[in-house]
């Protein structure tokens, strides 16, 4: 099969894509569901809840989801605080910061574990004359969001070779503008996240793996989340959405065609690029013990206030690995 490239250009509104709308669901019994208002991610891991509404996993369960497009991680959560959601996806380091300075905010379902196979790296211009991770020193760094797992991943290695977070500068970016950094010069390297990753390594920049060898394996990297005071009034509800979406995951793991009918469907991604990205494997239980590692890194790099417990940012009654 032919690889598909994408230019920068393609490439710079793809974060922002997703903006199909979800249609309500017609039925005669519409008044006997309950409705769960969703925030799902703008791209990536979100196609389950397409799959649980078509494959009717929510109505025998008496749901009806309301489904719109979120924007950031730090976004989903303020739609959880405000009651705009009932349920958000956002990622580790936003919600175990938030949890840290006292929000009340948990993990209900899990999306995608942090795995082997790379959905992030450090991408230099192939002919940078950077050849090592310690000629970084002094060096401008761009990430989208230095207070992630890329982040401690990434001081990590720089930790290895004998340096620190003040031996280079690091520039937080929107998604799309780590590479259009790197392209322009900005920066001298980055750290590209998911299909931005993919569109460098198919244009040819050069990735110190090091960086993303020190990523936290099976530690949450994306979830559900919701206002614990929400979570735990409507516990049966929100168990009862759960096992949908596990019954999806499922099914999203054995018919990998389905999830990408759903990303030509509700995204803007480019058709060629959707027929051969490599599809993460869908987890709906957590790693407790992995993310608790992860969020030790956070602390050690001074991205979060304290180390909170497993108990206090999963939810009692999400499901467990």
């Amino acid at each position: 099969m032919q690889t598909f490239r994408m230019n920068r250009r393609t490439a710079l509104g793809l974060v922002l894509a997703g903006t199909v709308g979800f249609g309500a669901l017609a039925t005669a019994s519409a008044q006997d569901l309950t409705t769960v208002r969703v925030e799902r991610s703008p791209v990536g891991q979100f196609q389950g809840l397409y799959i649980a509404d078509e494959l009717g996993y929510f109505k025998e369960r008496g749901i009806k989801v309301e489904i719109n497009v979120g924007a950031s991680p730090d976004g989903a959560l303020a739609q959880l605080m405000s009651s705009q959601k009932d349920v958000a996806m956002t990622g580790a380091a936003p919600l175990t910061a938030a949890v840290a300075n006292g929000m009340p905010v948990v993990a209900v379902l899990n999306a995608q574990d942090q795995n082997p196979t790379p959905t992030f790296g450090l991408m230099l211009k192939a002919d940078s004359p950077i050849k090592s991770m310690a000629e970084l020193k002094g060096k401008k760094i761009g990430l989208p969001g230095i207070a992630s797992p890329q982040g401690t991943a990434l001081l990590m290695a720089l930790e290895a070779a004998g340096m620190t977070r003040d031996d280079v500068e690091l520039v937080n970016l929107p998604f799309p503008g780590v590479l259009a950094a790197i392209e322009a010069g900005t920066v001298d390297a980055g750290v590209p996240i998911g299909l931005f990753y993919t569109l460098a390594v198919q244009q040819g920049y050069r990735e110190f793996r090091e960086v993303f060898d020190n990523a936290v394996q099976n530690s949450a990297a994306v979830f559900f989340a919701s206002n614990k005071t929400w979570a735990d009034e409507n516990v049966d509800l929100l168990k009862r959405f759960n096992e949908a979406m596990t019954l999806a995951y499922d099914y999203a793991n054995k018919n990998p065609d389905k999830v990408r009918e759903i990303d030509s469907q509700q995204t803007q991604l480019p058709k060629e690029f959707i027929a051969t990205r490599e599809i993460q494997p869908f987890e709906a239980g957590f790693d407790a013990a992995a993310w608790a590692k992860e969020v030790e890194h956070f602390a050690k790099f001074g991205f979060i206030s304290r180390v909170p417990d497993p108990s206090e940012y999963i939810w009692e009654h999400a499901p467990k690995q």
